[in-house]
């Protein structure tokens, strides 16, 4: 008897319409064998990248071309179990995270070995280290230039990737500030090590970073853009970096012309600079950021926050993405497969 289905379902975008839940339907796809090279997962957990979804149900990602019917989801966790020729170090029934545009929101996927990363369980604490955790540790040191003893300041620092960010600003021993627009998140942030907690909604966050920090900011991460993104601009250190990982205060909006002294007026008199970063465009420190960062993790040096709301079989989708575009969430938003 074999022991595979014949038919499997997958989460697709059927038509653009720039919304994830009337964009997407729940399909079957045919079982396919693994080819040389390959494994087959059956994926357990999915994590959920809302704004990356309903940009891709827009047709907004610059470097994908969306043709429905198109394959959903990126980061999952799951058990090999299918093996293709050629594959070695890897066996039946191994727990596995696999990062690949296409190949979360779906019951089971192939995928290249190389592009499979062990792990000791499926569990969706992975989805916050693999690939978010990476993009926490690749954007600070590499883009950032992270070193000790520096001020950082995190937007969204409550959120699946701003509470990486920071813990692994506090293990490097920064002093760290954590911006939050949800003042019932303030504690969580104390809890993860936050030295100032700021709910931007409640404070004046320019006035407070020029208050409290006259020697500027070392580093900002920001993935909100908007007001954030100008007070960060604003108060940077001399030599200080701003990290773009995202801008999700507008994302979906129309660009805003803000009529201001240039960029450079900010920076130059610094030596500061801004830096754009997607995770996906540095692929050389994927492995080694990997390695570190589940090992920070299984040692219990690194908490993995997973929104306790929960988000089972693949119609829960679209609530996963309404949710995590809400701002309700703390930590990862996670979809529960199987």
């Amino acid at each position: 008897m074999n022991r595979f289905p014949d038919r499997y379902r997958k989460v697709v975008i059927a038509e653009l319409t720039g919304d994830f839940r009337s964009s997407t339907r729940v399909v079957e796809e045919a079982w396919s064998d693994p080819g040389p090279g390959e494994v087959v997962i059956r994926n357990r957990w999915a994590g959920c990248n809302a704004i990356f979804d309903k940009n891709l149900c827009r047709n907004k990602i610059r470097y994908v071309d969306v043709k429905p019917p198109f394959d959903m989801g990126i980061e999952s966790v799951g058990e090999i179990v299918a093996i293709g020729a050629g594959v070695t170090g890897l066996q039946d029934g191994d727990p596995v995270a696999v990062t690949k545009l296409g190949s979360g929101y779906r019951e089971y996927q192939r995928a290249p070995a190389s592009r499979v990363v062990r792990i000791r369980e499926a569990t969706p604490e992975i989805l916050t280290l693999i690939p978010t955790g990476i993009s926490a540790m690749v954007g600070l040191e590499r883009v950032g230039d992270l070193r000790g003893g520096e001020t950082v300041a995190v937007s969204a620092a409550a959120g699946g990737l701003g509470h990486m960010v920071v813990q692994i600003a506090k293990l490097a021993g920064c002093h760290v500030i954590g911006i939050t627009g949800d003042e019932s998140k303030l504690e969580l942030l104390r809890q993860l090590g936050v030295d100032r907690p700021i709910n931007h909604r409640r404070e004046d966050l320019q006035a407070v970073l020029a208050a409290e920090y006259p020697r500027g900011l070392d580093i900002a991460y920001d993935s909100v853009g908007g007001t954030v993104f100008d007070a960060f601009l604003e108060n940077l250190a001399h030599r200080g970096r701003l990290v773009i990982s995202g801008h999700t205060s507008d994302f979906d909006q129309a660009i805003e012309n803000v009529a201001q002294p240039r960029i450079y007026r900010k920076l130059y008199w610094k030596s500061a600079s801004v830096r754009g970063f997607q995770n996906q465009a540095f692929p050389e420190f994927f492995d080694d950021a990997a390695r570190r960062i589940l090992q920070l993790y299984y040692s219990g040096r690194l908490r993995a926050l997973v929104d306790p709301t929960p988000f089972v079989g693949l119609e829960s989708t679209a609530d996963a993405v309404e949710h995590l575009l809400s701002g309700r969430n703390r930590g990862k938003v996670a979809v529960r497969i199987g």
